[in-house]
């Protein structure tokens, strides 16, 4: 089994933060976490896009490293298989492109397209939120907490915090003796400041 870990773009990968700019690919290697293993036409239906198209949108990611063939699954030499690379998510520190304006504007651009890519997945999760089980209802509502008034050393250490209980429950999950019942989710995790009041404002 792939060792479980964390893929972190630093400078050295602003070619990797371009391709992660382009929404479709975005759109690409969410699928892929989330379905797992998938042929080019899945990924083509899942995406929406031509067959075409998507194979070379999963050509580019696989030079960059973030997805890699399964060739031990195609059943002839026509099919191909594609498995996300990185199986515990890729991270990105914007302070260091702090001297590289053209760094942050490809890594602001694969923020945005990361961000629309999230948003229309949990759209689609609430659109199709009452075709589960039942028992799934309340457990897959969305919540919003705060606002909080927090430093920027403060708000790094709860968004470790906040990703160190999803990794002890990802562990769990695997190790658990019984599948039966489980599904896949997805918690994505984005601390954001407000861009309105970012300072001074007095409320709680």
């Amino acid at each position: 089994m792939e060792e479980t870990r964390r893929h972190h773009l630093g400078p050295g990968e602003v070619g990797t933060l371009k391709a992660l700019s382009h929404p479709t690919r975005v759109r690409l290697l969410l699928a892929v976490s989330e379905i797992g293993p998938a042929t080019v036409g899945m990924l083509a239906e899942r995406v929406g896009e031509a067959v075409g198209g998507v194979s070379y949108h999963l050509q580019q990611l696989a030079k960059h490293g973030l997805v890699a063939e399964v060739p031990e699954l195609a059943r002839d030499k026509r099919e191909r298989w594609w498995r996300f690379a990185h199986v515990s998510g890729l991270s990105m520190a914007a302070s260091e492109f702090a001297d590289d304006p053209v760094g942050q504007l490809t890594q602001r651009a694969a923020l945005l397209a990361w961000t629309d890519a999230t948003a229309e997945r949990m759209r689609r999760a609430v659109e199709t939120m009452h075709t589960l089980p039942q028992e799934w209802w309340n457990a897959t509502q969305p919540g919003m907490r705060g606002p909080l008034r927090l430093t920027a050393e403060e708000l790094g250490l709860l968004r470790d915090e906040l990703n160190a209980v999803i990794d002890r429950w990802r562990q769990h999950s695997k190790s658990a003796a019984d599948q039966e019942g489980r599904l896949r989710v997805h918690l994505p995790i984005h601390p954001l400041v407000s861009p309105e009041h970012p300072h001074g404002d007095e409320s709680p």
